[in-house]
């Protein structure tokens, strides 16, 4: 055989079996080809192995940002500050946009509390977000600080709420929120807190089967979960996505039989203003996903 066909081949061997350094490759070649800015960051739980691509680049959260809100509402029922079952008055005054059903309810109407929080994370609804989020705190600064807070008790120190979605009239202007909008983290990070979400250790074991189970529920799961072979594998998913025109988010946990893999891929600098299913940041986190679970998935 050709040397140089024996020496391409060990490198391209290595490159998707020793996933402790950053595959470069794979991971530039969508970035490429879409012409965008690609993060991936993903552990296995069981191997241990890891793969790392700009992990710890600032991307946009849009609405991954989500579930740091949903681990803040876990905390304070923990130590009984609110009621899951806390009823909450909603009325025309409080309807935001975007995604949701809330929005288009019969109103005035009720929801409890750990009902709006359901909706935030399997629908990823704007409405039941805001009614949450504002449950945290006094204010709108309290709330962001609680959220916030929490990420930095986590040691998610990139991880940060910046405005609330659709809320114009407590917008923070400045370039920074500008340019991520509601929220701000890295690949890096959102894996750490689905990592930590697996290992019971947010708010409390309890807690964190209960975050997991409402993410089980998720209703998108056209972007890491679309290219991988969830029939071969018999696999599952607790994710949270997020999508605002040049970005594109996803971040959860893939269990198989063999091995649960935490993880988050993130593209942003996206150019293509469409909401389709073919919009350029969809297809490269689902390729994303797929390279990252085929170099993590333990052999079976």
């Amino acid at each position: 055989m050709n040397t140089n066909i024996i020496f391409l081949s060990t490198i391209v061997l290595i490159l998707f079996s020793s996933c402790a350094v950053s595959p470069d490759d794979p991971f530039q070649g969508i970035e490429d080809k879409y012409d965008l800015l690609l993060g991936v960051a993903a552990i296995n739980l069981t191997t241990g192995e890891e793969v790392y691509y700009n992990a710890d680049t600032l991307f946009s959260t849009a609405s991954l940002i989500k579930t740091p809100i949903l681990v803040e509402l876990y905390r304070q029922y923990e130590i009984g500050i609110l009621d899951p079952l806390h009823r909450i008055q909603i009325d025309t005054t409080k309807i935001y946009p975007g995604s949701g059903i809330l929005q288009h309810m019969t109103l005035p109407n009720t929801i409890t509390l750990e009902d709006a929080a359901l909706l935030m994370i399997i629908l990823s609804d704007n409405m039941a977000t805001n009614l949450v989020f504002d449950q945290l705190g006094l204010d709108h600064q309290a709330q962001l600080d609680a959220v916030n807070t929490m990420m930095q008790t986590l040691g998610l120190s990139n991880t940060e709420m910046l405005n609330k979605p659709f809320g114009f009239d407590t917008r923070q202007d400045t370039d920074f929120a500008r340019r991520y909008g509601i929220g701000v983290s890295t690949p890096l990070e959102m894996m750490r807190l689905m990592q930590m979400l697996a290992r019971g250790g947010v708010v409390s074991p309890d807690a964190s089967a209960d975050m997991i189970a409402i993410h089980k529920n998720q209703i998108y799961t056209d972007y890491v979960p679309l290219y991988l072979p969830a029939y071969e594998d018999t696999l599952s998913f607790a994710l949270k996505t997020g999508a605002i025109s040049r970005a594109r988010t996803d971040a959860g946990l893939i269990f198989s039989p063999g091995d649960t893999i935490a993880y988050a891929v993130m593209v942003d600098r996206v150019d293509d203003p469409r909401w389709v299913p073919d919009h350029k940041g969809n297809l490269a986190v689902s390729e994303a996903g797929k390279v990252m679970y085929e170099m993590l998935r333990k052999q079976r």
